[in-house]
C-alpha cells in the first residue's frame, strides 16, 4: 500500500478498536489496511485447546475471560447490528442471549444472593437494587446504615456535576470515596471491593471513584429501567470468535478491508508534523515499509511504550504520558465438566473469594450440544472463570497467584469456588465433574524460570489516570488514536470503550481529511433529566471550592461535620 490518493488507511492493531475503525473507514469509500501479530479481535478473540477435538468434534473452546454485554453498551452493539449473519435479522447481534440471573456467592453459601436481572420484571426501584447487593440486612429486614451509606454515596456521585467528576471524583479512590476505612468488613467485602468486581480489574484501593462510580451509574441506570431498552446483561450463544469475530472478519474483507495478520508495527518514520511510513515485522526476520495517507495506531496500551521510543513519541511528544498508565491482570480459566453445571442462569460473584474471583457456566447458553460438538464426547460444560486478583494469598497454598504453578493456580481456583458453592451437606463441584481444564496462555513463566509476565495485561483506571490518556486527535497531523485507554464517554477499559475509540479515531480522521460523510456517531451515557438541576447547583459549589451538597462523613466517622473537600483535589 502506497500513500498519495489522500484515501488510503494503514491500521495498526486488529482488535475491537482497530476493526472497528477499519470498518467505519471502509463504509465511506477509504482504502484500509489492517496489520495483527496475534490474532483478530484482540483480548476479546477465543481460541481452543489444540487436539482435544476427536470423532469430528472440535476442540475445546477457551478464551482470555468470558465476555458480558451490559445492557447501557450502545456503540458495539450497533457495529454488532451491522456485521450480517444468515438467518439474522439484527446481524451478529441476534448471538446474544439475556443472563437474567447475576449470584452474589458467599463462603458455605451462608447469606448468598440471588438477584433477577431480567427484562421480564421490568425496572427495579433503587430499594431492590440496594437489597441485590447481597449485604447482610438489619434487624428485621431492615437496611442497615452501611448500606444506606452506599446509597448515600451512589446518589452523590449521580448527581455529582462533570466538573466535579473529573476534577475531585477523578483523583480519589473508590475505597476513599466509600469510606472504607473504619468501615465493617462485611460492607469493606460487598460495597466496596464487591462493586469494582464487575468493573473489569478494577481495585477499589487504587480505581478512581470517577471510573467506578460511573461504571455503576451506568448499570444501575439500567436496572431502574432508563435509557436504552436492552437486557441488563448479555452473553453470547457461542465462543467469541465463532458468534462474532469471526463474522466480522468476513464482513471486513467484503468491504475491500485488507487484513494482514502475523505482522507487527516496529517503527513508524517521521517527518515534520507527519508520519510518512511504517516498518512492520513478519514471521522470522521478515520487514516491510508501508506508507499511507493516514495512519490509526490501535495497539494496546501495554504495546504502546515500545513504540514510543521508535516514533510515536516523535509524531506527538504528549503521547509519552501513557507510559504513566497502569495495567493489572484479569485472566481467564476454563474447567471442562462430565456433567451440565449450571449454577445459576448469568453471572456468578465470588464475595469471599480473595482471588476476586467470577464466572459463568457457558453450555446453557450455548445454541449447540457441547457434548456432541466440542472435545472428545464427554465434556457436557464449561465453567469459564475469571481470576482478577494475583496478589493476594489463597486459601489452599497461602500464596498469591503470580508465586503459584499452573497447577496450583487450578487447584486454589477450585478450592475458593467450592468454599463458596458447597455448604457441607451438598457439593455443587466434585471432582469427578473434571475432565480437564485450561489457563489462558498469555500468562507465562508460572512453572518458572524467572517471573510470571502476562501478554494480555489490561489498563487500570488509577486515580488521576485521565490526564494520562490520549484522545483520538494527535500533533500529528494524519496519526490517530484508538484503544480502550483512549478517552472517550465510557471511562473504562471494556469493549465498548475500544469501539467508541475506534468511532473517535474515525471521525478525527474525516475532519482532517475534509470528508462531507456522515461522522460515526459515538454513544453517551444516559443522563437522567431529573437529576439536571442538581448537577447545575454541584457546578457553582465545586466553583466556589466547596464540598457536594450530599456529600456527608459516614456514620462511623468521628470526623462528622468535617469538610473533606479542597480545591486541590
Amino acid at each position: 500500500m502506497s500513500g498519495g490518493s489522500g484515501r488510503t488507511v494503514v491500521v495498526l492493531g486488529g482488535g475491537v478498536a482497530g476493526l472497528t475503525a477499519a470498518m467505519e473507514l471502509a463504509e465511506r469509500g477509504f482504502e484500509v489496511t489492517v496489520v495483527e501479530p496475534s490474532g483478530w479481535g484482540g483480548k476479546a478473540r477465543s481460541a481452543s485447546v489444540p487436539g482435544t477435538g476427536t470423532g469430528g468434534r472440535l476442540d475445546l473452546p477457551s478464551e482470555h475471560g468470558f465476555r458480558f454485554f451490559p445492557g447501557f453498551y450502545q456503540s458495539l452493539p450497533d457495529t454488532m447490528r451491522r456485521i450480517p449473519l444468515e438467518g439474522s435479522s439484527s446481524g451478529v447481534e441476534g448471538n446474544l442471549r439475556e443472563a437474567p440471573q447475576m449470584l452474589s456467592a458467599r463462603s458455605g453459601r451462608i447469606g448468598e444472593t440471588v438477584a433477577d436481572v431480567s427484562q421480564a420484571t421490568g425496572p427495579r426501584t433503587p430499594l431492590q437494587i440496594l437489597r441485590a447487593r447481597g449485604m447482610r440486612l438489619g434487624a428485621e429486614g431492615e437496611l442497615n446504615e452501611e448500606l444506606l451509606y452506599f446509597a448515600n454515596r451512589m446518589l452523590v456521585y449521580m448527581t455529582s456535576s462533570a466538573e466535579r467528576r473529573l476534577g475531585q471524583w477523578e483523583r480519589t479512590s473508590w475505597w476513599d470515596f466509600t469510606a472504607a476505612d473504619g468501615a465493617s468488613e462485611e460492607y469493606r467485602k460487598v460495597c466496596v471491593v464487591g462493586a469494582t468486581r464487575t468493573v473489569v480489574a478494577a481495585r477499589a484501593e487504587v480505581g478512581s471513584a470517577h471510573t467506578v462510580g460511573g461504571f455503576l451509574e451506568a448499570f444501575g441506570y439500567g436496572f431502574l429501567g432508563r435509557g436504552e431498552a436492552q437486557a441488563a446483561d448479555r452473553v453470547l450463544n457461542a465462543p467469541t470468535s465463532t458468534a462474532w469475530i469471526d463474522p466480522w472478519v468476513r464482513h471486513l474483507e467484503r468491504l475491500g478491508v485488507r487484513l494482514e495478520l502475523g505482522w507487527r508495527v516496529e517503527r513508524l518514520r517521521v517527518r515534520g508534523r507527519a508520519v510518512v511510513g511504517a516498518v512492520l515485522r513478519g514471521p522470522g526476520t521478515r520487514r516491510r515499509d508501508v506508507d499511507a495517507d493516514w495512519y490509526v495506531c490501535a495497539l494496546p496500551v501495554d504495546r504502546i511504550g515500545a513504540l514510543l521510543e521508535r516514533g510515536l513519541a516523535e509524531a506527538d511528544p504528549e503521547l509519552k504520558k501513557t507510559a504513566g498508565l497502569r495495567t493489572d491482570w484479569m485472566v481467564g480459566l476454563q474447567f471442562y465438566l462430565t456433567e451440565p453445571t449450571p449454577i445459576t442462569r448469568g453471572h456468578v460473584i465470588y464475595q469471599d473469594s480473595p482471588w476476586a474471583l467470577t464466572s459463568i457456566s457457558q453450555a446453557q447458553f450455548w445454541d449447540t450440544d457441547f457434548r456432541a460438538t466440542y472435545g472428545d464426547g464427554t465434556v457436557a460444560d464449561c465453567l469459564s472463570v475469571d481470576i482478577s486478583s494475583w496478589d493476594t494469598p489463597g486459601i489452599l497454598y497461602g500464596k498469591p497467584a503470580r508465586e503459584c504453578t499452573r497447577a496450583e493456580v487450578v487447584a486454589e481456583v477450585w478450592a475458593q469456588l467450592s468454599d463458596a458453592l458447597d455448604d457441607g451437606r451438598r457439593r455443587s463441584l466434585h471432582e469427578g465433574l473434571l475432565h480437564s481444564w485450561h489457563l489462558d496462555p498469555a500468562v507465562r513463566n508460572l512453572d518458572g524460570p524467572g517471573p510470571a509476565t502476562n501478554d494480555e495485561a489490561l489498563l487500570i483506571n488509577t486515580t488521576g489516570s485521565w490526564e494520562l490518556r490520549p484522545t483520538a486527535e494527535t500533533a500529528a497531523v494524519n496519526l490517530f488514536m484508538a484503544g480502550d485507554f483512549v478517552r472517550c464517554p465510557v471511562n473504562l477499559a471494556t469493549m465498548e470503550g475500544a469501539n467508541q475509540s475506534g468511532r473517535a479515531a474515525t471521525n478525527a480522521l474525516l475532519r482532517a481529511a475534509g470528508h462531507g460523510g456522515e461522522p460515526a456517531v459515538v454513544h453517551a451515557l444516559y443522563e437522567a433529566e431529573e437529576l439536571r438541576r442538581l448537577k447545575e447547583v454541584d457546578a457553582a459549589l465545586y466553583r466556589q471550592g466547596r464540598a457536594h451538597i450530599l456529600d456527608t462523613p459516614p456514620p462511623w466517622s468521628s470526623r462528622a461535620g468535617e469538610d473533606r473537600f479542597s480545591t486541590t483535589g
